[in-house]
């Protein structure tokens, strides 16, 4: 187990910010929700039993939503969880990213859907974003029980997203300082070069953000085992640093409880590529956190980041559901870095890619 060693801890200041912050085009939303690099309409499956709804009525709705021409277009947002007979025991784990995703500025409008007969339903979630305070007032959003036939909720649902068009349309781009950034850093499919070039490089687009006053997300707990140290070499106080130490102890304790460990987390890719050993692919993951960048604050998988700075959130080493609790926190952009190459994005926050090769 990795021990605190207080001498190897450093208090360190944030980056100074920039007396004149740069600029972007973004949509500015209402409230505390910030600002949006996107305006899209969402339709969310609550569950995996309305998830092909979901999909059905976004596509059905493409061409008419093309036609408004800020509107950067309508998703459905899909899931496998929630849609068994038994209460599911990821229950918070399922209803906070599904909360964060609705209340996300690049979402402009959002339909939740459930048939009523789930064990996590639209009730379930309206009620757990009203007791932790999600700004779900602010967003034009409707909870939608499917109770006829496929073909005529189609046909409600699509009802229900036209009457939205025009309200949503209205929102135009305007200039925005780039305190308005949240951006997650992401990496895949890395390789011996990804420490060396796209990860630092990433490192440096996340100071020039914080430094404006917006804040950067660092996610995979398992793929910072070996890189403690590093991390606390600039960190904002005791309690974070311990903070970061047991959540990656956590990790390393529930991976031994299925006769596991954390060494086993370089992929056959990886080791093909150079990435040899778990250190080396997690010193190079770290790379992420610029040496003049102080790690603020430590949260929980999908909690809101509610301030400026760098964050590091406990997450799976999994693509897909790393970056979905960073969204899920807040994320309005995604800077993924991949040597072999990685097709992850998310469905309504942009993705850049920095390659390695």
């Amino acid at each position: 187990s990795y021990r605190i060693d207080e001498d190897e801890i450093q208090i360190g200041k944030q980056a100074d910010l920039y007396e004149q912050p740069r600029t972007f085009q973004g949509y500015r939303r209402s409230g505390s929700r910030g600002v949006g690099t996107r305006n899209f309409i969402v339709v969310l499956g609550i569950t995996s039993q309305t998830s092909s709804f979901a999909l059905r009525l976004s596509e059905r709705l493409e061409e008419v939503v093309s036609r408004f021409r800020s509107i950067d277009g309508v998703v459905g947002v899909c899931h496998t969880e929630g849609g068994s007979e038994d209460h599911p025991n990821n229950l918070e784990f399922l209803v906070r990213p599904l909360s964060g995703f609705m209340v996300l500025p690049n979402v402009a409008a959002v339909l939740a859907i459930d048939s009523g007969m789930e064990k996590v339903t639209n009730e379930m979630l309206r009620n757990y974003m009203a007791g932790e305070n999600y700004p779900l007032q602010e967003v034009v959003h409707e909870f939608m029980t499917l109770k006829m036939n496929f073909a005529a909720e189609l046909q409600r649902g699509e009802g229900i997203v036209r009457n939205w068009l025009e309200r949503v349309n209205d929102v135009q781009r305007q200039e925005e300082s780039l305190c308005g950034l949240r951006i997650a850093l992401q990496c895949g499919g890395s390789d011996a070069f990804s420490g060396i070039s796209a990860n630092p490089l990433l490192g440096s687009v996340a100071k020039e953000v914080i430094c404006h006053g917006g804040s950067a997300c660092l996610a995979e707990t398992d793929e910072l085992i070996g890189a403690e140290s590093y991390v606390l070499k600039n960190v904002a106080d005791l309690s974070t640093a311990r903070q970061f130490v047991d959540t990656v102890e956590r990790f390393k304790e529930r991976a031994s409880w299925h006769g596991h460990t954390a060494e086993g987390n370089p992929s056959g890719g990886n080791k093909y590529r150079g990435l040899y050993n778990i250190t080396l692919k997690s010193i190079g993951a770290a790379m992420k956190l610029h040496p003049d960048v102080r790690m603020d604050h430590v949260i929980g998988y999908g909690e809101r980041m509610d301030s400026s700075g760098f964050y590091f959130m406990d997450s799976p080493g999994n693509d897909l559901e790393s970056v979905a609790g960073q969204v899920a926190s807040g994320a309005n952009m995604i800077f993924f870095t991949t040597g072999n190459g990685s097709i992850t994005n998310f469905p309504f926050v942009p993705t850049i890619k920095l390659m390695s090769t």
